[in-house]
């Protein structure tokens, strides 16, 4: 018979050693030792995924920069008693880049409806019923890091305008109609006086339109908000209003304004912002209001907050108000300080260009101290 060499080679008798019980032994030894890795790395996996977690909604919280604020809602009180005097527009407290512009372009439409005439002696008498537009070229240049200054250039509308019907019916809506002063004055009417001891100071029944003030100003930031401190965003600003409006159309006061102010923002969690600012500013007696005892300055301020739904996307409301210069006349178109709610919204179109769009309305919530209802709308680019 023929057999293979392996056989050939075996003794006689000798059977191969059985191994297959250390096999056994080792292999259970390796599973109990994977075993234990096994368990020990998932809980060192489970304690970095909890401390992961942890970590990344602190810089949730923290981080500031994924997302571009707008600011607050540029809108200014159009009352046209207030219209003729500087009004430094709500902002935020971040400047232009350094050797970079910012272009902003607005645009606002204010209804206005005022008839009051002090009780028993009737020495002041004012009627109003007047649409105002104004539409603004802000130009913005950054010339240092930290400061930047600007060219404000209005162009003003007084008119009957086209939004009675409109704002009556939302008035009526929301259940906040102007008490007694539109049934008086009748709708797409223009009428703007002020009569003061029988003296008229102001009696138009014609529109006009033109350039009004323009403004220069700059600001200078002096805090940053990094995101993991308290501080805010701080910077102060100046602005001086120049006498180029046509004071015989009621488009400028003829005089020289004033003014500073200190803005302040601050960042939480990302998307929600909160602004605050308050102004200073020094008025000029205009002519036609010489035999009034005006008041040589006016506060305002602001405080609002922007809510980012998406990262190109944000919805602002803010609380805007200011003091009156006039004297105490008894009528509340003079003597009670002008105060709004508004509400709008931001969509950046390119974020890296920073170019945006903005809308909003205001409603006033002290009555004939500023306009019923205010639309804005804008544009803002860098480059």
């Amino acid at each position: 018979m023929g057999y293979g060499l392996s056989e050939q080679l075996r003794p006689v008798g000798f059977a191969p050693p059985d191994f297959s019980g250390f096999a056994l032994i080792g292999y259970n030894k390796y599973s109990i030792k994977n075993s234990f890795f096994k368990q020990e790395r998932g809980e060192r996996l489970e304690r970095y995924k909890m401390q992961g977690i942890v970590i990344l909604c602190l810089l949730l919280c923290c981080a500031t920069d994924t997302f571009a604020k707008a600011g607050p809602i540029p809108i200014r009180n159009q009352m046209p008693l207030y219209l003729i005097y500087l009004q430094m527009e709500p902002d935020k407290a971040s400047v232009v880049e350094q050797d970079r512009f910012s272009v902003n372009t607005d645009y606002t439409v204010s209804n206005v409806t005022v008839s009051c005439f002090t009780p028993a002696s009737s020495l002041y008498k004012i009627d109003i019923d007047a649409e105002i537009s104004r539409f603004t070229l802000d130009l913005r240049y950054g010339i240092f890091e930290n400061a930047e200054v600007g060219l404000e250039v209005p162009y003003i509308s007084l008119s009957a305008g086209y939004l009675d019907e409109f704002v009556e019916g939302f008035e009526d809506t929301v259940g906040a109609t102007t008490p007694r002063s539109r049934t008086r004055q009748g709708s797409y009417n223009f009428n703007y006086s002020f009569i003061y001891d029988s003296q008229n100071l102001i009696k138009r029944t014609n529109a006009s339109d033109g350039l009004g003030d323009v403004v220069l100003k700059a600001k200078y930031q002096i805090l940053e908000d990094d995101g993991y401190v308290f501080l805010p965003n701080m910077s102060l600003r100046a602005a001086v209003k120049l006498p180029t409006g046509e004071k015989r159309s009621l488009l400028g006061s003829g005089e020289l304004d004033y003014g500073l102010g200190l803005l302040l923002d601050k960042t939480f969690s990302e998307k929600i912002t909160v602004y605050a600012g308050c102004n200073f500013v020094i008025i000029e007696k205009p002519d036609f209001f010489s035999v009034l005892n005006l008041k040589q300055n006016m506060v305002s301020g602001i405080i609002g907050v922007e809510y980012f739904l998406t990262q190109r996307f944000s919805l602002v409301t803010q609380v805007t108000g200011n003091t009156t210069p006039y004297p105490s006349s008894g009528t509340n178109a003079l003597d009670e300080d002008a105060l709004d709610v508004g509400i709008g919204f931001n969509y950046f179109w390119k974020e890296k260009q920073n170019v945006s769009w903005h809308f909003a309305f205001t409603e006033n919530i002290n009555s004939a101290a500023s306009p019923d209802v205010s639309l804005n709308m804008g544009w803002k680019m860098g480059f």
